[in-house]
């Protein structure tokens, strides 16, 4: 069926081969991933290279893009090793890289015939910048988050260059996250993948270093002040649209796959919507935002979409105590169905069998599953299922394998 209306590209998180597939199958447009090297998540698991072979054969199988992370900055050590790669990437037929380098940048443009996309690292963030790299042969502009979307319309439209803007996940409170904290406090380099989230410590704050040498107790004790709440731009979607915006993206690769499912599922649905009538009714944008607190998150902000930033953005300390977090757990994922007999579950987190499952289809239904029946993999009965065990339930039609299972939190 042919769309009414354009509508962006949905680029979503890929930490691993399993998360790219259920991102594409959830509803993705494309996934960004990382290899072993040159990746600002040096903790996510990242692609090997026949990961990487297998994950794009996949995408493209289902219409969907790859782009490959070469975001660190390096350096000339690191770069002796990246010509290779970079031929490498081309022939197992990546779509695009998201650099910030201009080392590396050079070393794509000489070694392969990439697309690159400018990483948000590069803060570009104004029209004359844009035409920097317009010329310099970018393609995309993965605009820094200090930009908002009637400034990434005006960029687009003088420039005519492709604009990607996040549009859900963790931000970083540090310019287009150019930040050392974590250098500082654990040695590991923000810029280079080790990054630790230093930011969202909490810290005894003194007025002035005197205070401190003398012993005096902080007026404030323990607090954060350096960490923004999660983006989420679920209600100002149908205005990414009308800006033309090319891509809108998810921030997330080493979050967990009930994540990527239940936010690809929410942010597709709602472009499906908007290119079929152009428009998001106010109840539909109320289920939509109600799936998105379905997952564990900080309380949420549009940050800088539609205006600057302020301090209602920062998550404070007395945030934690908040409602935010979700009210369900990923409970596994099903990796074989046997059709009229049982679904195989991969448990990742432990129930027993007086539980209610919800199943997320890719189609955007939740089917729910009854444990009172669940058995092992030798089909002998059980009470109880324990993490990274093998469980067989009762067959349910319209489930598939790779659909993820949630369950309700314990609460005290």
């Amino acid at each position: 069926m042919t769309s009414k209306f354009r509508v962006p590209e949905l680029l979503a998180p890929a930490g691993n081969l399993e998360k790219l597939k259920i991102a594409i199958l959830y509803g993705a447009d494309a996934v960004y991933v990382a290899g072993q090297q040159f990746s600002l998540r040096a903790g996510s698991e990242n692609f090997s290279r026949p990961e990487l072979e297998e994950g794009v054969t996949f995408a493209h199988k289902h219409d969907a893009k790859v782009y490959a992370t070469l975001n660190a900055f390096l350096h000339d050590s690191e770069l002796k090793s990246l010509p290779a790669y970079v031929q490498f990437l081309q022939e197992c037929g990546i779509d695009a890289v998201i650099a910030s380098d201009l080392g590396v940048i050079d070393v794509v443009q000489k070694h392969s015939n990439l697309p690159i996309h400018l990483s948000t690292q590069a803060s570009c963030l104004n029209r004359y910048s844009a035409a920097l790299w317009k010329n310099l042969g970018v393609r995309r502009l993965i605009l820094g988050r200090e930009v908002s979307v009637d400034q990434a319309a005006l960029i687009r439209k003088e420039v005519d260059i492709e604009v990607e803007l996040f549009v859900h996940g963790s931000m970083c409170m540090a310019y287009s996250g150019n930040c050392t904290i974590s250098n500082y406090t654990l040695a590991r380099d923000s810029n280079r993948g080790g990054c630790a989230q230093s930011c969202r410590f909490s810290y005894n704050v003194w007025e002035n270093r005197d205070q401190r040498e003398r012993g005096e107790t902080p007026e404030n004790e323990m607090v954060s002040f350096m960490s923004s709440k999660d983006l989420q731009g679920m209600e100002i979607l149908p205005k990414f649209v009308d800006s033309k915006i090319d891509s809108i993206k998810i921030e997330g690769r080493m979050k967990s796959n009930l994540y990527v499912a239940t936010t690809v599922q929410a942010y597709a649905k709602a472009l499906g919507v908007l290119a079929e009538q152009g428009s998001l009714s106010t109840s539909e944008i109320s289920g939509l935002t109600d799936r998105l607190g379905k997952i564990p998150h900080r309380l949420y902000t549009q940050a800088s979409l539609s205006m600057p930033a302020g301090a209602d953005s920062i998550y404070l300390h007395s945030d934690r105590m908040g409602k935010h977090n979700s009210n369900y757990e990923i409970a596994g994922t099903v990796v074989e169905v046997h059709p009229s007999e049982f679904v195989t579950l991969l448990v990742q987190n432990g129930f027993d069998d007086q539980c209610v499952l919800e199943v997320l289809t890719f189609e955007g239904e939740t089917l729910y599953l009854s444990t009172k029946n669940m058995k092992d993999v030798h089909r002998k009965p059980i009470q109880h299922a324990k993490p990274n065990t093998l469980i067989t339930l009762p067959f349910v039609d319209k489930v598939s394998q790779l659909n993820l299972a949630r369950k309700p939190c314990r609460t005290a």
